[in-house]
């Protein structure tokens, strides 16, 4: 699991490069959806942890440059990159049926003796910021402008940035503060080998991304078979559906495609952890735009729970042409068990320490919820892609485990030997929640306890999965 300031390595080797998020509190409990959700011990069982709403959520800006030649020429001045990170934050506040605001509380305050100068440019510095925001005390917005204090952390530039919630309240369930730092040697117009550029477009929509995380969503997984492509060429229909949290930067800017910068999935899920009740100005009420689909996803024998399965729920499309592939552009999703624990702390899913985040209602293995626009849809279940761990997972169970069953759609007639590709419909309304939207798994053993499939962890070992079913010599010894 990723503990301080340790994250994945952007790569833009080949235009592709990881979104991550490096997290200061370990063992979260994660899902396409929310980034942390509350414990027996720690904020809410079962409820996602979140920013209070009640006043914007502030923020405070660097003051030194965005980004910086190698001679020391400034590419882009402070004022211009503060003036891309309000529009980057504005994207979240603008979301009508969400409640969440931001708002620009000036300079990054001095934290002496660390950080007295107003530019975060050394290491001292920034660990000096970074010990005020785990303190709670600033939401520091940081510009490396010429990718020096990556170099330094990571001994490597090519690291786009990250977002980090710096500091959780244990008895209310809120993030109190975090952090982002932006690497400037994305944007200071030189292309090398070890120094890539992003377009405009792409480095402000990476940020979009990791002030998403800032603001509590975890990554997202919808059009996963971008991946099979080439990088920068998807379809304007695959485009359009995939989210801007999904875990890496694989397709061309949203916005180059004349598409919104967040996808329906982005806009579901922002709304679900800050649902509007209001009406005014710029405002609709979150039940009265989405809809939510609830079921979980069995093993074969129609009683165990399967934790960390993708399930995406794809809206039929209406013939009309003009509207493009529907079942593609509009598209939510959700990960089994995702208000669950993703590490009990227990010998035959983990020995790893068990996780103070997550529920332990065993009620919630295997359970998903999906906030959905109005409308009628296929739901589908589907493996969360094996790469997507660490600073790019998605879901309960890190590193990810494969379904262990076939990937298929729901159907009325739901069993363990239906067609995988046979499918029934789901309509669903604003403000309304349709259940029992229950999926069992083709090809899974016959016993399957609710744990079997996860990881056996080691330390600096590959995981090993457990896909056997207990010897009589086991059973009879238990």
């Amino acid at each position: 699991m990723r503990r301080g300031f340790s994250l994945t390595a952007l790569l833009r080797a080949t235009l592709a490069a990881a979104l991550t998020t490096a997290l200061v509190v370990p063992f979260p409990a994660r899902a396409g959806g929310p980034l942390y959700v509350g414990g027996p011990n720690f904020g809410v069982d079962g409820q996602f942890l979140t920013w209070d709403v009640s006043t914007p959520v502030p923020y405070r800006i660097d003051g030194g440059p965005l980004s910086s030649k190698p001679d020391g020429t400034i590419a882009i001045d402070n004022a211009t990159g503060a003036t891309r990170v309000n529009s980057m934050f504005l994207n979240w506040e603008n979301v009508p049926t969400a409640s969440i605001r931001f708002s620009n509380a000036g300079a990054i305050q001095n934290v002496p003796p660390g950080f007295t100068d107003g530019d975060v440019d050394t290491v001292t510095e920034l660990n000096a910021v970074k010990g005020d925001c785990n303190a709670g005390n600033q939401n520091p917005i940081i510009f490396d402008a010429n990718g020096a204090l990556f170099n330094l952390l990571f001994g490597d530039p090519r690291v786009l940035g990250f977002a980090s919630i710096c500091k959780l309240d244990s008895s209310t369930g809120r993030i109190v503060s975090a952090m982002a730092v932006l690497n400037g040697i994305f944007q200071d117009g030189i292309s090398s080998r070890n120094n890539y550029e992003l377009t405009t477009a792409e480095f402000d929509e990476v940020f979009i991304h990791e002030f998403g995380h800032f603001a509590g969503l975890d990554h997202s997984q919808i059009n996963v078979d971008v991946l099979k492509g080439q990088p920068n060429s998807c379809s304007s229909d695959d485009l359009a559906g995939l989210p801007l949290m999904f875990p890496i930067l694989f397709c061309q800017a949203r916005s180059a495609a004349s598409l919104p910068v967040l996808a329906p999935d982005d806009l579901a899920w922002i709304s679900h952890l800050y649902p509007e009740t209001g009406s005014g100005a710029g405002q609709t009420p979150f039940n009265a735009a989405y809809g939510t689909i609830r079921g979980a996803v069995f093993f074969s024998d129609g009683i165990s729970q399967a934790q960390g399965v993708n399930v995406v729920a794809r809206r039929i499309s209406d013939g009309n042409a003009l509207n493009g592939d529907e079942t593609r552009r509009i598209a939510f999703s959700a990960v089994s068990g995702y208000r669950f624990t993703g590490r009990p702390g227990q010998s035959v899913t983990t020995n790893s320490p068990p996780s103070k985040f997550g529920s332990r209602d065993s009620h919630l293995i295997g359970v998903y919820e999906i906030p959905v626009t109005p409308g009628t849809y296929t739901v589908q279940v589907e493996s969360v892609n094996s790469g997507f761990a660490f600073g790019s997972s998605v879901g309960p169970v890190d590193p990810p485990i494969p379904n262990p069953g076939l990937d298929e759609y729901w159907n009325t007639a739901e069993s363990a030997t239906d067609s995988p590709t046979a499918s029934s419909t789901v309509t669903a309304t604003a403000g309304q929640t349709v259940g029992n939207i229950d999926i069992i798994l083709n090809g899974t053993p016959k016993r399957f306890d609710a744990f079997e499939s996860a990881e056996l962890w080691q330390p600096d070992a590959p995981p090993l999965w457990l896909r056997r079913e207990k010897s009589a010599q086991e059973l009879l010894a238990a």
